[in-house]
């Protein structure tokens, strides 16, 4: 049984430009260029009390727009953080069940939202 553990993460970067004036239900989005970052650090604790099931937690940073030329979808003033947990129960070759608990603060990027919790649970089928 391996009783070791995994580290990993990511980083994401867009450059996004709108083209065209659109008009919407709540109004019209103007031309114009954003720059959007997200990340994520994650930790795995696999074959964690049973064999073929694994533990881990994700911190990151949901897609945010760090710099915006367009008035009408402007910067992201605050930061939402995106914590969860989980733990996958292999119940066969093929079938795992993975429940888990995700924490967003600030949810939209504005610290006048209240923090949400969700609970989540996901199963995998491999073939």
């Amino acid at each position: 049984m391996n009783r070791g553990f995994a580290i990993g993460g990511w980083a994401g970067y867009t450059n996004q430009r709108i083209l065209s004036n659109l008009a919407t239900s709540t109004g019209s989005v103007q031309r114009g260029d954003q720059k959007i970052w997200n990340w994520a650090v994650t930790l795995a604790f696999p074959d964690l009390l049973k064999e073929g099931n694994v533990a881990g937690i994700l911190v990151g940073m949901e897609p945010r727009v760090t710099s915006s030329t367009n008035s009408t979808l402007p910067k992201d003033k605050d930061t939402s953080l995106h914590v969860e947990g989980f733990y996958q129960f292999k119940l066969s070759d093929n079938i795992s069940v993975t429940p888990g608990l995700i924490w967003l603060t600030a949810p939209d990027h504005n610290n006048k939202n209240s923090d949400l919790v969700i609970g989540v649970v996901r199963t995998t089928f491999t073939f």
